[in-house]
C-alpha cells in the first residue's frame, strides 16, 4: 500500500475514500449510486517523450483522470511534480468533483499532470513537456472545451496554461471557435481573467473570515470574530500561500511563522510580509532572512508548526497534517488552502482537541469561481462586463443627477472590472456555501468536511438520478 511521505498512513486516495465512506454511512443515497460516484470514470496513464536540450531522449510518465461527468466538461488541476502518480491524480479528481457539487458550479472533476521535478528542466524543456502533454491528451480525446478543461496546480503557471491553449488552437482552432476555452488560468492576453492569479488565495482569506463571522463558529471554538488581530502560521509558501498571506495581512492578520521544505522563520511580534516574501522569491529559502534572526533549517524547521497561533494555514502538499504531528499543533483553526491537507486520522485528533478544520472543499472556491468565469468568457467571446459597463456608468451618473450631485472622482461611477465581477461572485458563492455547510454541520452533528461532502454528493447524485442511465 502506498504511503503518505513522512507519515505511517496510507496514500491520498485511501484517505479520500475514508472520508467518503464516513459520509456514505450518514447520507441517504443508494449504495449503488455511491459506488458509482466514488470511482473514477477513466484513468489515463501514458508515456511522454522529451528531447532534452543536450539532445538526449527522456521518457516521462503522465496522467489524466476524469472522475465524473455529472456535469460537462470536467475541470481540474494540471501539476508537474515528482510525487505525482495515477492514484494521487484520482484522489484529487474525486475531491474536485465533490467541490464542484458543493459550490454548485457546473463542472465535473478531473486532475492530472506529469511526473517530473520542474526545477531540473530548462524553460525550453518545460514548454516541450506542456505542449506534448496537451498533444497526447488531444490525440486521445481527453481534452477540450466540452470535455476536460485543465487549470494550473502545483508548479504550473499562467505561461504554461497559455501554452496549453496555444497548442490546442494549433490542432483544432480552425474547427472549434471555442478552442481558447480549453483551459483556464491563462494570462489575460490569452483570454485569462484580470487578477485571476490571486483568486485562490483571496477565496481562502474570505472563506476563513466568513467562518469567523459566524456566531456559532466563534463561540464553539472560543475565538473572536473577524481576521483582524489573528496570529497566523503558514506551512508552505508557494503562490497559494503568498496570495492568502497577502489578503490576510490586508485584513489585519499578523503572520508569526512560515515553514517551508528547507527552512522556517518565526517571530511572535510579527513578520514583515513584503520583506519576507521578497527574500523567499529571490533565494527560494528563508535562510539568512533578517540576518538569520529567528531562522530555522532542516529538521528544526517543523518546530515552527507547533508554535502557538490562532490560525495554521496548510498550503504545502497533501497529508502534511497527519497522525504523526496533529497532536502537537497549538492552534485554534487549521485552514486547508490546498486539497488533501489533513489525513483522516489527523482530522479525528483535531476534532478531539476541539481544533476547527476549515476544509479544502470550501476554501478552494476562489479558483473554481475564477475558472468558471474564464471558461464562460472564452465561450462567449467577450470580456466580462464589457456589454454593460457603459450602461452601468450612465445609470450611476443619472441617479446622482437626480439628487443633484456629481461624482467626486471618475472611479465612483465606473462599471465593474473583470476582477470586480469575479470578486463579487466569489464572495456570494462563499457565503452561500458556508451558510449551507454550517447548517448541515449543526443539524447532522458532523464536521465541516463531512457536511461539505454530504452537500456535494447529494448534488452529484441528483444529477445522475434525474438524468437516468442508459441500459
Amino acid at each position: 500500500m502506498e504511503k503518505i511521505s513522512g507519515s505511517n498512513e496510507s496514500d491520498l486516495l485511501d484517505q479520500v475514500h475514508l472520508f467518503f465512506d464516513d459520509v456514505s454511512e450518514k447520507i441517504e443515497i443508494n449504495k449503488g449510486y455511491l459506488d458509482f460516484i466514488k470511482k473514477a470514470a477513466s484513468v489515463l496513464t501514458f508515456k511522454l517523450p522529451l528531447q532534452r536540450d543536450n539532445g538526449e531522449l527522456e521518457v516521462l510518465e503522465a496522467y489524466r483522470v476524469h472522475h465524473s461527468f455529472h456535469n460537462s466538461p470536467c475541470k481540474g488541476g494540471l501539476r508537474l511534480s515528482p510525487d505525482l502518480d495515477a492514484r494521487k491524480a484520482e484522489a484529487l479528481a474525486l475531491i474536485t468533483s465533490v467541490k464542484m457539487g458543493l459550490c454548485d458550479i457546473p463542472f465535473g472533476g478531473s486532475f492530472g499532470g506529469v511526473k517530473c521535478d520542474p526545477k531540473k528542466y530548462s524553460p525550453n524543456e518545460i514548454e516541450k513537456i506542456i505542449r506534448r502533454y496537451t498533444l497526447e491528451l488531444a490525440q486521445r480525446g481527453f481534452i477540450g472545451p466540452a470535455i476536460d478543461v485543465p487549470e494550473p496546480d502545483l508548479h504550473v503557471d499562467t505561461q504554461m496554461m497559455s501554452w496549453v491553449k496555444s497548442t490546442y488552437q494549433l490542432l483544432y482552432g480552425n474547427h472549434d471557435i471555442n478552442a481558447a476555452a480549453v483551459c483556464t488560468g491563462k494570462a489575460p492576453s490569452q483570454g485569462g481573467i484580470e487578477g485571476g492569479e490571486g483568486q485562490w488565495g483571496k477565496g481562502v482569506s474570505h472563506g476563513v473570515e466568513a467562518f469567523l463571522n459566524l456566531p456559532e463558529f466563534s463561540d464553539k471554538y472560543d475565538i473572536k470574530p473577524g481576521l483582524s488581530g489573528k496570529t497566523v502560521i503558514f506551512q508552505g509558501y508557494g503562490k497559494v500561500a503568498y496570495w492568502t498571506a497577502r489578503y490576510m495581512v490586508e485584513a489585519g492578520c499578523k503572520i508569526v511563522g512560515i515553514v517551508t521544505i528547507n527552512s522556517a522563520i518565526y517571530d511572535k511580534d510579527g513578520i514583515d510580509f513584503d520583506s519576507a516574501s521578497k527574500h523567499y522569491l529571490k533565494h527560494d529559502t528563508f535562510k539568512n532572512y533578517n540576518g538569520g534572526k529567528n531562522c530555522y533549517e532542516g529538521e528544526h524547521s517543523d518546530n515552527v508548526l507547533y508554535m502557538p497561533c490562532d490560525i495554521l494555514v496548510q498550503a504545502s502538499v497533501e497529508g502534511k497534517i497527519n497522525m504523526d504531528n496533529a497532536d502537537k499543533l497549538n492552534t485554534k483553526i487549521v485552514v486547508e488552502a490546498i486539497c488533501g491537507a489533513t489525513t483522516h486520522s489527523a482530522q479525528k485528533i483535531l476534532d478531539s482537541k476541539k481544533i476547527a478544520v476549515i476544509p479544502d472543499l470550501i476554501l478552494n472556491v476562489g479558483w473554481a469561481v475564477s475558472s468558471y468565469f474564464e471558461w464562460l468568457k472564452n465561450i462567449e467571446h467577450v470580456k466580462l462586463g464589457r456589454l454593460v459597463k457603459g450602461w452601468e456608468k450612465a445609470n450611476k451618473e443619472a441617479i446622482l443627477a437626480l439628487v443633484g450631485k456629481k461624482p467626486e472622482k471618475p472611479a465612483d461611477v465606473e462599471g465593474g472590472s473583470e476582477e470586480d465581477i469575479v470578486d463579487a461572485a466569489l464572495i456570494d458563492v462563499l457565503k452561500q456555501t458556508i451558510k449551507e455547510v454550517g447548517k448541515v454541520s449543526q443539524e447532522k452533528g458532523v464536521s465541516y468536511r463531512a457536511a461539505g461532502y454530504m452537500i456535494g454528493l447529494n448534488r452529484i447524485y441528483s444529477m445522475y438520478k434525474e438524468a437516468g442511465f442508459v441500459i
